[in-house]
């Protein structure tokens, strides 16, 4: 590869890294990544809060880091704090506080200060019982849509920083607890009693780089499809959309898909009404009938069942599923 290909490959922030001297691109590979989760954030007044200023115990060294998010993000204000004192003049858009990121009176005092954050970047101890005890302070204070960082997860599998080759230790069942609480609701499907932290509502993503672990804060209280509530927020968004994309183009898929959300949703009226339409509209269209066989055996309407058996045997006179549906519903002929 030459010259010229490289320098065009390289984005905007690894140029800044390499710029400041900091460890994010050499050593690690992340600015690449960060690149392509914070581009779009890059003009906005955010607030990031980073963990660990660098440098270790030397007072006038470190900050690479913190430089780099003040050149990317040009309108924003940068915080980072450190176990060790600092000497550093990194601008003015840049203030630094000396603490433990296990220190929940510290860390809250920090965010009533400088918060609520747009992004928290945990490059501290990476002390895996540390790396939890932050996020569930710190993860409260993230702004909706915000991003928390967890880098250096290697840490997690190696024994002299707390973690464990066979399990991974406390930073990976972090990482399981995120899974499930991403998915609380499907959990409550076939367990109800099951309990999840607070903050189970609001993990509106999870992304898993080599040594990164990405969790996005928003609105997670999205239902299982296998306990549908028409009434969620989400779920009537949905439907409303649905509705009126398909009052300005109606398509046969388009209101078999409604009727049978409508199913889901135990409103086995609406989706009777829009699957009969439907019928009415498209009478050969297999996804059609097939939807309205649905909703007419699901309501026990066995006439209308074998009417729409019948149909889709028509259509797939071949389908000795349909053949055996029918058979099933057919009453046996009087001797």
């Amino acid at each position: 590869m030459s010259n010229s290909e490289l320098n065009r490959d390289v984005d905007p922030l690894t140029r800044l890294a390499i710029k400041h001297g900091t460890d994010k691109w050499g050593p690690h590979f992340y600015t690449p990544v960060y690149h392509e989760l914070f581009s779009a954030r890059r003009d906005r007044p955010i607030r990031l809060l980073e963990i660990g200023v660098g440098g270790y115990g030397f007072k006038t060294v470190g900050g690479g880091s913190l430089a780099m998010w003040a050149d990317y993000f040009s309108n924003s204000q940068i915080t980072g704090i450190d176990v060790a004192e600092k000497r550093l003049s990194l601008g003015p858009r840049v203030k630094l506080f000396r603490g433990s990121q296990d220190d929940p009176i510290f860390l809250k005092q920090v965010c009533e200060e400088r918060g609520p954050f747009d992004i928290v970047i945990d490059d501290g101890s990476h002390v895996p019982k540390q790396v939890v005890a932050s996020f569930e302070i710190l993860f409260p204070f993230l702004v909706n849509g915000g991003l928390y960082v967890i880098e250096d997860v290697q840490t997690a599998f190696w024994p002299y920083f707390g973690g464990s080759a066979l399990h991974g230790g406390e930073t990976l069942k972090l990482a399981r607890t995120v899974i499930e609480c991403l998915n609380h609701a499907e959990v409550a499907v076939v367990d109800r009693s099951r309990s999840f932290p607070l903050f189970a509502k609001e993990i509106k993503s999870f992304r898993a780089y080599h040594n990164l672990f990405v969790i996005e804060k928003g609105d997670n209280r999205e239902p299982s499809n296998g306990a549908y509530d028409l009434d969620n927020p989400h779920a009537a968004d949905t439907i409303k959309i649905i509705e009126q994309e398909l009052d300005r183009a109606p398509t046969a898929e388009g209101l078999a898909n409604l009727s049978q959300l409508y199913l889901t949703g135990r409103n086995l009226e609406k989706a009777k009404e829009i699957a009969e339409k439907t019928v009415a509209l498209w009478p050969t269209n297999p996804t059609a009938v097939m939807t309205a066989y649905m909703v007419a055996k699901q309501g026990k309407d066995a006439p209308a069942a074998i009417d729409y058996l019948t149909r889709l045997l028509q259509i797939e006179p071949d389908n000795s599923a349909v053949q055996a549906a029918l058979r099933q519903l057919r009453p046996e002929p009087e001797k």
